[in-house]
């Protein structure tokens, strides 16, 4: 029995590792075959061991209605939003699990990542077993990934990598690397594409864009919970609801990034409020021609959307285009854009006066803190005193 678990425990090629003491085998042989039994691997760093579960998906598999080959082609396409600079292979969809939401004293127990990888997806899984393990839990870990990565997430960029950060300070000594990541966290893409459409922008609710139903799924906060049995009892049983629910959190990621591409590239049909909230995420990141073109998909736009509109407009030098937009929106802001535009571009004081004053009648109907209520009505103030001067010129 001996002479077989030594055959299975796997090390990480060319890396420096040590086996544990017989004691420690001793000790652990009936817990690390209960991991093997379940077909995962134990990887050992110094005295220390880890599990790694590997689950492999033909492309023609499915996670809800999107396949693995779909989001294949996503990856590769170069639209900036979703665009990522590195080898597919070195694009990770990344979640983790832990003992808390805050604190030094939170300890990662499991993490793991989908990746594309010799024409399937693989996903793996990194199972702590002993709170004092982690230098080999973030050994493994850091040398699969390699050096330059990008994270797809869904508030990882400031939840999960920010912890590991954190935990790899107590085993820097052991484990000196991390390697260089760039980072693109779906929490905020589906916060931009989906704005008013959801009332939580939970990954689970998500989940319903992407036709994925969770049945029988462990909750999250359960599994804390679940973590320290395990740590009482070395029963990997107890971790299977944890695991599931992980695997998934994990290939959500994958079908959503493709949920969201598809919406950028025009490959899918949107209602009006995705586009026009993409239209307006891309007029803030500068993409001015591909924000004119989801604004154009819209059947009709929020007043905020037709402002967003005019002001793009306005930017390309549209100045007839940004001028319908504005009288649109029905927004003080869209009138003080029209009132600079009769004064300084049309020379029609008389008309800015006009607009200036349409300006105010909105302002005064709207909510807004009264120190800015007040720096709005002096500088339109300010402002139609000046037309007035120029229309008697």
């Amino acid at each position: 029995m001996k002479n077989k678990l030594r055959r299975m425990l796997k090390t990480t090629e060319n890396e420096p590792t040590a086996s544990p003491s017989t004691n420690e085998a001793q000790k652990t042989t009936a817990e690390q075959t209960a991991w093997l039994d379940r077909g995962a691997d134990i990887l050992t760093f110094e005295d220390e061991w880890i599990v790694r579960l590997d689950h492999r998906y033909a492309l023609e598999e499915k996670h809800g209605h999107r396949s693995y080959a779909e989001v294949f082609e996503s990856l590769q396409l170069p639209h900036p939003p979703l665009a990522l600079d590195v080898p597919l292979n070195q694009v990770i969809f990344f979640d983790t699990e832990t003992t808390g939401l805050k604190g030094t004293g939170t300890t990662i127990f499991l993490l793991g990542f989908a990746r594309f990888e010799k024409g399937q997806l693989l996903m793996r899984q990194y199972f702590l077993p002993h709170p004092h393990y982690e230098a080999a839990l973030y050994h493994h870990f850091l040398h699969d990934i390699g050096e330059d990565v990008r994270f797809i997430t869904y508030n990882g960029k400031s939840f999960d990598w920010p912890q590991i950060k954190t935990r790899h300070v107590f085993v820097r000594e052991r484990v000196p690397r991390l390697p260089k990541v760039g980072h693109l966290d779906l929490l905020h893409v589906c916060r931009r594409m989906f704005k008013g459409l959801y009332d939580s922008f939970r990954l689970t609710a998500m989940e319903e864009r992407i036709g994925f139903e969770r049945t029988d799924d462990l909750p999250g906060f359960l599994a804390p919970m679940h973590y320290f049995q395990y740590v009482e009892h070395q029963n990997p049983a107890i971790m299977e609801g944890v695991l599931e629910h992980h695997l998934h959190d994990c290939l959500t990621l994958v079908s959503l990034y493709d949920e969201c591409n598809r919406l950028v590239t025009h490959r899918q049909e949107a209602p009006s409020r995705v586009r026009e909230n993409i239209g307006i995420w891309l007029a803030d990141l500068g993409i001015h021609e591909q924000s004119a073109e989801h604004f154009g998909q819209a059947d009709e736009l929020t007043a905020e959307g037709w402002l967003r509109q005019g002001r793009l407009y306005k930017k390309l030098q549209q100045h007839e285009k940004a001028n319908t937009c504005f009288e649109k929106s029905n927004t003080y802001e869209g009138f003080i854009e029209l009132a600079k535009w009769a004064e300084h571009i049309a020379k029609q004081p008389s008309v800015a006066y006009d607009y200036t004053e349409r300006a105010k009648r909105l302002l005064e109907n709207r909510q807004l803190l009264a120190s800015r209520r007040e720096r709005l009505f002096a500088e339109l103030n300010h402002r139609s005193l000046r037309l007035q001067r120029k229309c008697r010129e």
